[in-house]
């Protein structure tokens, strides 16, 4: 361990890209990579820790120049090395997501299903149309390459799957997340209807119930969060983590300091040691200079 690291509280952050990372925009704000540099030059590894794709969370790292670090994706699903390869991936038994699809069906509820860097879908519709656009972010105000971006895009897919159920039966897809969307009041009480499936899910929201995301069992951001410490050889009580929404908070009391944005529903920031600024107004890089270069 150097020097500069002994001297750091925190050598570890992990670090929520929407609502956190991202301003509304999906845009970095230069104060906020700025601060990033500023703790990685005194010895600390930022670790982007997001319910988004691999790829998506790569372009990101690479964009803002901290590749290097492992890369928690898909809610923890995933975890990258600093190689950016796949080090462990987590997916759902079969017979879980075969259930899931038919409680879904008889729900009136629409589930996107996550493999790799391809979406699979029963039917193109508003939450999945831009999916690929949104997955991977133009970055342009944060120093995106567009040609790099559009590449990116092109290795992208939403795949429409017909008949869904016997698509899932016969090609037995590797799934690490799943999510569901609706417009009404459905999804609070949605849960209701897991008898049985408990122990095979894993369930937040990182939209206050606009959504869920469903991770297998046991497989969390915090979950993920323990194992890249482990591979790094820094303690948990050791690590800062900011996040903004449900599904950050169990990342957000699990590290030593957890640090929740001022845009996160109230539920959430009663999870944090401390409330830094919100999204829009750089409040990750006002975390870091207040917290952790200390």
């Amino acid at each position: 361990m150097t020097k500069e690291r002994e001297d750091l509280k925190y050598p570890l952050l992990a670090v929520d890209l929407d609502g956190t990372l991202f301003t509304d925009e999906k845009e970095i704000q230069a104060e906020t990579i700025e601060a990033i540099h500023e703790y990685r030059e005194k010895g600390g590894k930022v670790v982007i820790s997001s319910g988004r794709s691999p790829m998506s969370t790569r372009w990101v790292a690479e964009t803002i120049g901290i590749a290097g670090a492992p890369i928690i994706a898909y809610n923890g699903a995933v975890i990258l090395d600093q190689h950016g390869e796949v080090h462990e991936q987590s997916v759902f038994q079969h017979d879980t997501l075969l259930t899931f699809w038919e409680l879904c069906e008889a729900a009136g509820l629409y589930a996107q299903f996550y493999e790799g860097d391809t979406l699979l879908v029963p039917a193109v519709n508003e939450w999945n149309q831009n999916w690929i656009e949104n997955n991977i972010p133009l970055l342009e105000k944060s120093g995106g390459k567009r040609e790099t971006c559009e590449g990116l895009r092109k290795k992208c897919e939403v795949k429409v799957i017909d008949h869904f159920y016997q698509y899932i039966k016969e090609k037995q897809p590797a799934i690490t997340k799943i999510a569901v969307f609706d417009k009404g009041e459905k999804l609070q009480d949605f849960s209701t209807r897991f008898a049985g499936l408990e122990s095979a899910l894993e369930i937040s929201s990182s939209f206050g119930f606009r959504n869920l995301e469903i991770t297998p069992s046991g497989i969390s951001k915090a979950s993920a969060l323990i194992k890249v410490t482990q591979l790094l050889g820094i303690p948990i009580s050791q690590t800062a983590a900011i996040g903004d929404n449900f599904n950050d908070s169990l990342m957000l009391e699990t590290a030593g300091f957890g640090i929740v944005m001022g845009n996160a529903p109230e539920e959430v920031k009663q999870t944090a040691n401390a409330v830094t600024d919100t999204n829009n107004e750089a409040g990750v890089a006002k975390a870091i200079r207040k917290y952790l270069l200390l």
